[in-house]
């Protein structure tokens, strides 16, 4: 860690992550200097933002030291326009399949990766699916059916809350059955008692 903090500004996100922000000028030789004069040696992972709004990608490489205990995000943005940056298989070989998915689904370029054709996609002749540009309904009803039969169907949440509605009368209308039953009982009671009183009246005169 000293030895990467000599040579770069680092953040600390977390008792177990680091971030180091460079250029992409800077960023292989960056990449390569960490890789191998800093305990963070291992590439465990390359990730995407588009930032749209900025007109450039986010690219984050994730370095994991030796014991498997520590991160460092490697960070340096692109040109969205289908720019391109090095490739780093000669440094980490199991960069290939994370360049090939980040080229498919980005449409960013990595020189010296031979390998950037079809991957998930096959015969995929539109957008990027990841870039924010990208309208994933549209595309759905372009080239999806949906199925019949589903045109009257109705807002989950509104017929949630009529069942749920219908299902407190049918309860209010419980209570009042039982409650006119207790009633009725507890009159019935008093006229049976009303009753027995005036017999025993009666017999006692």
């Amino acid at each position: 860690m000293k030895n990467l903090q000599k040579t770069y500004k680092v953040t600390l996100k977390s008792d177990r992550l680091f971030e180091v922000t460079v250029t992409q000028t800077d960023f292989w030789k960056s990449l390569l200097h960490i890789s191998t004069q800093t305990e963070f040696n291992t590439l465990s992972q390359i990730a995407c933002a588009d930032w749209i709004e900025e007109e450039h990608f986010l690219l984050t490489y994730i370095l994991t030291n030796e014991t498997r205990d520590k991160n460092l995000m490697l960070k340096f943005t692109l040109g969205r326009e289908y720019e391109s940056t090095l490739s780093v298989t000669t440094l980490f070989p199991q960069a290939e399949v994370m360049e090939r998915d980040l080229h498919e689904m980005y449409g960013i370029g990595f020189e010296g990766n031979e390998t950037l054709y079809d991957f998930v996609l096959e015969q995929w002749h539109d957008l990027p699916p990841l870039r924010r540009e990208f309208d994933t309904l549209a595309f759905v009803h372009e080239h999806f059916a949906f199925k019949g039969g589903r045109e009257d169907n109705k807002d989950v949440k509104v017929e949630q809350k009529r069942r749920r509605e219908e299902a407190k009368k049918l309860k209010a209308q419980e209570v009042a059955k039982l409650e006119a039953a207790k009633l009725e009982a507890e009159k019935t009671s008093r006229t049976d008692t009303d009753a027995a009183d005036t017999k025993e009246a009666k017999d006692g005169q």
